[in-house]
């Protein structure tokens, strides 16, 4: 741990370290895979390279957890549906046209389901 900077600071930059290191694995393989002209060495390159988006996804859930920030923006953009952009442009109180943003009754917010049904007994 570098003087002055905290525990907390420290575990965050071991993440987003960690995290650059699962996405270059996720794209070297994805690269393999797509070069590998043997199947099963093609289906071996397409395992691996889905367990390195397991373990980028499990430090993305840390962080979420764990840096409100970050938490706090993927609240307000993953399992949304539409642009990216135009998402972002309703968060900030625009709605890329000039007028008014919606009120709230107006904004539809659709959510991925887990499709595990109802809890309700």
């Amino acid at each position: 741990m570098l003087d002055g900077i905290s525990k907390k600071a420290t575990d965050l930059d071991y993440a987003i370290q960690s995290l650059k290191e699962e996405l270059q694995a996720v794209d070297d393989y994805n690269q393999r895979a797509e070069m590998a002209v043997d199947p099963e060495l093609k289906e071996i390159m397409i395992h691996n390279r889905n367990e390195e988006m397991e373990h980028a996804v499990m430090i993305v859930e840390w962080m979420r957890r764990n840096q409100f920030e970050f938490g706090k923006e993927m609240e307000e953009y993953i399992f949304r549906q539409g642009k990216i952009v135009g998402i972002e442009a309703q968060v900030m109180g625009r709605n890329g046209t000039g007028a008014e943003p919606p009120n709230d009754n107006e904004v539809v917010v659709e959510v991925k389901s887990l499709n595990i049904g109802s809890l309700k007994g």
